[in-house]
């Protein structure tokens, strides 16, 4: 035991932590943002060198105090694309989950009933733009050149791995996001590759599952100021590491994320038998479990999106007036809103659903629109609570992490509209913490969150609200 380092490459920033396992505390928490930006229609793309930069800028933050830890543990959003030349450096950008230029080629496996469903078998992967897999098929059809001449196809965590290390391989929790890694046998799937895309697994990097490491490179301890040969962990993704460290166990919870994008998944022994939606998905967590649930690219993002095109007033001010104005509910007056302002992927993909306000009237105050923005989010999440919470073998929790649960109002809500106790670990950034518990193994993380039990949060289903909700979710419904 001693001092572990997680690093959480998530899509718009980096989060790194200082953790003391014997403490069983995080001494340190800092974090470094990077962009995406547009380069046509529907495509968004990441520059490679600056997400690198923020990452290694951080643990520099880090490396300067504590130069002597146990390890690096790493963790990184699931679906990102990158291309590499003979040296293993970018050959353009970083392509992320949120580029849609490849809708067209999710339609075309689509009409292809039979290979869409085999894709969710053996892939686990719901027929979504985000998958490399679709942006590996738009590039086969319209930039084959980039194909041709990439030494290795990777995931960004892939390149800091070998930034890091020197070292090019790809672990199985996030291969098994990319949409061609088969989640029963932890293989790439070859033959897939060859028919969708016309490459192989030769310009894929050797899978190896979390726990392995490689020591940190002279050069990468010049550059963070951590020891040369510190252990650096490949570690799991991000969607894994938030459960794991929301405090998730195993066939008995749920978590919901609600960042930028929100999910809401849970940890199991086996993959669905017969998967209950289109948009429902299972990724490997590691050599032993799975982590399955419904993605919506339509989560906080919406609300900052309201916030900078209609409001007046910042993020902080208008929570407080919805804080405020809590209990004062009438269903007659109440806005609905439909917070589609991104391609939906529940209960499928539909580019097709636009955003919406029903029931605006002049006499709405600024409060209550801003409320039916969270509401409108919320109610989507309950769409996708009552498919997923079926998944785990009997669910006796529901945990709450990502940025919307700083809002107490937030969760307030989202409590009462799925009618579910929730519990909130940590307002802070819990994703990185969850890859290093998983690294020390169970034992540890139950000892953790038992150590911590009273600074857990606890929201319950409020009683004065609940009627309200469950009519105003109902005439959602009825508008959608």
């Amino acid at each position: 035991m001693g001092l572990y380092v997680g690093v959480d490459i998530g899509t718009t920033a980096v989060k790194v932590i200082l953790y003391d396992s014997d403490a069983m505390k995080v001494l340190v928490d800092v974090s470094q943002q990077y962009d995406v930006f547009t380069t046509g229609a529907a495509m968004f793309e990441q520059d490679p060198k600056q997400i690198e930069n923020a990452i290694f800028k951080a643990l520099r933050i880090i490396g300067e105090k504590y130069p002597k830890i146990e390890g690096i543990v790493l963790d990184s959003m699931l679906h990102s694309l990158l291309f590499l030349d003979e040296q293993f450096e970018p050959l353009g950008n970083v392509v992320p989950w949120v580029d849609e230029r490849s809708i067209p080629q999710v339609f075309q496996i689509k009409k292809n009933r039979d290979l869409a469903q085999l894709l969710q078998k053996k892939a686990g992967c719901a027929n979504n733009f985000a998958y490399p897999l679709f942006k590996l098929m738009w590039f086969a059809q319209n930039d084959k050149e980039k194909l041709i001449k990439s030494s290795k196809i990777v995931s960004i965590k892939d390149y800091i791995f070998y930034k890091l290390t020197g070292t090019m391989v790809s672990d199985i929790s996030v291969a098994s996001g990319s949409g061609f890694l088969d989640i029963h046998t932890k293989r790439w799937l070859d033959d897939l590759l060859r028919d969708l895309v016309g490459i192989d697994e030769r310009k894929l990097p050797q899978l190896v599952p979390p726990s392995f490491e490689e020591p940190l490179s002279s050069e990468a301890a010049e550059r963070t100021g951590f020891y040369k040969g510190t252990p650096v962990f490949i570690g799991i993704s991000d969607a894994a590491a938030s459960s794991i460290g929301s405090g998730a166990g195993v066939d008995d919870s749920l978590t919901i994320s609600s960042s930028s994008s929100a999910a809401i998944r849970g940890i199991v022994s086996e993959p669905p038998k017969e998967y209950p939606s289109p948009g429902v998905w299972c990724y490997v967590v590691d050599e032993k479990y799975y982590i399955s649930g419904v993605a919506t690219s339509n989560g906080g993002i919406v609300f900052d999106w309201y916030v900078k095109l209609f409001s007046k007033y910042d993020h902080a001010h208008l929570i407080k007036m919805i804080e405020e104005n809590l209990y004062d509910v009438n269903l007659h007056k109440a806005v609905l809103f439909y917070p589609f302002v991104f391609s939906e992927r529940f209960p499928e993909l539909d580019p097709n659903l636009s955003a919406k306000f029903l029931r605006l009237r002049g006499d709405i105050s600024e409060a209550a629109v801003a409320r039916s923005v969270l509401e409108g989010i919320i109610f989507n999440l309950r769409r996708i609570f009552d498919v997923v919470k079926f998944l785990p073998k009997k669910l006796e929790r529901v945990y709450s992490t990502g940025g919307l649960t700083r809002a107490d109002v937030w969760t307030k809500i989202l409590a009462t509209v799925i009618n579910e106790r929730i519990i909130v670990q940590s307002k802070r950034q819990g994703t990185a913490l969850g890859a290093i518990w998983h690294l020390l193994g169970e034992n540890h993380r139950k000892k953790a969150m038992e150590a911590i039990k009273e600074e857990l949060e606890v929201y319950e289903p409020d009683e004065k609200l609940h009627a309200h909700y469950e009519k105003l979710y109902k005439l959602w419904c009825e508008n959608l």
